[in-house]
């Protein structure tokens, strides 16, 4: 575990930005954004853009914060948040990911000289954005049968078997996560388990499952959208085939803490359609990702931003 901290101070050596005394880079609608903040952001993109220079990390960061703050401007307009809970399951996702706990990561984090709380921000301006444009986007995205015929018709040239036509389970499916801390303990497991239970024997349909949540605390909620056999983890696989279309299945436990899933709705199809289902659903993601994009210039051109 201390090499995979070590791996990750490793990683910044090269990240040697001047000390200097916060003060502010810019203005975004009367709130300011610091070097300070700019600095910490830099540092943690140079994690992934290793080669990259000192000064374009520096201008990447700024302008990622200018679009972080009109992101929470407008999740405020709109009485959008972000329950700690979900950002806290996130940074433990994360940490799962690199193989450390949540604390180890915190300390990985700090031994490059990051504060936690940047890639904390970070976490939480994605998933308000994610919430802002599913929001804005749910009915205005459409995808033609012309889109989808093209698209098959160019993935059947490059893979014949893909009209295979075996049959397979799809689900739509939400997630909820009870999560547990680390320090939590046996007692504190068995408590959470206890509330799943409950929560479980409550639960009226995927349409009240978001309202359900909010009477426990620590609790997430997760909108997975279609999902086939394939697409789920194992873990999961055989609490699904057990469970109906309109309940809970058994919490499993996971690094996040206590998880289920939702059976919104549960059949058997054809590879044919599957193929169709999911040639669909990219499409609709990447016009999405364009729409998003074009969500972030609206709020630029409408914004008063001032660089320092």
């Amino acid at each position: 575990m201390a090499a995979a901290i070590a791996a990750m101070a490793i990683i910044v050596a090269g990240w040697t930005p001047a000390a200097a005394q916060s003060a502010i880079k810019a203005v975004v609608n009367n709130e300011p954004v610091t070097t300070n903040e700019v600095t910490q952001r830099a540092r943690f993109l140079h994690l992934v853009a290793r080669d990259a220079p000192n000064a374009t990390l520096m201008q990447q960061a700024l302008e990622e914060l200018i679009d972080e703050k009109l992101k929470f401007q407008e999740a405020k307009r709109h009485n959008v948040g972000v329950p700690e809970a979900q950002v806290e399951a996130a940074f433990a996702g994360i940490a799962a990911r690199v193989k450390l706990t949540p604390q180890q990561l915190v300390a990985a984090l700090g031994h490059s000289g990051i504060d936690p709380s940047t890639l904390k921000a970070r976490l939480r301006g994605q998933i308000v954005w994610q919430q802002l444009v599913m929001a804005r986007f749910r009915q205005t995205v459409n995808i033609y049968d012309v889109d989808v015929v093209k698209a098959l018709q160019k993935q059947t040239q490059k893979d014949p078997k893909a009209a295979d036509a075996a049959q397979t389970n799809e689900y739509v499916l939400d997630q909820v996560i009870f999560v547990v801390p680390a320090s939590a303990g046996k007692a504190g497991l068995e408590a959470r388990m206890r509330e799943t239970e409950q929560f479980r024997a409550k639960f009226a349909g995927c349409d009240s499952l978001l309202a359900q949540s909010k009477e426990y605390r620590e609790t997430v909620v997760k909108h997975l959208g279609k999902r086939t056999e394939d697409e789920i983890p194992g873990a999961f696989q055989q609490v699904l085939t057990q469970t109906p279309a309109g309940k809970l299945t058994k919490p499993v436990t996971t690094a996040n803490g206590l998880e289920m899933l939702a059976v919104c709705d549960k059949h058997e199809t054809s590879a044919n359609f599957l193929n169709r289902s999911k040639v669909e659903e990219d499409l609709r993601q990447k016009e999405g990702e364009v729409m998003a994009r074009q969500y972030v210039q609206e709020l630029r051109r409408f914004a008063v931003i001032e660089y320092k």
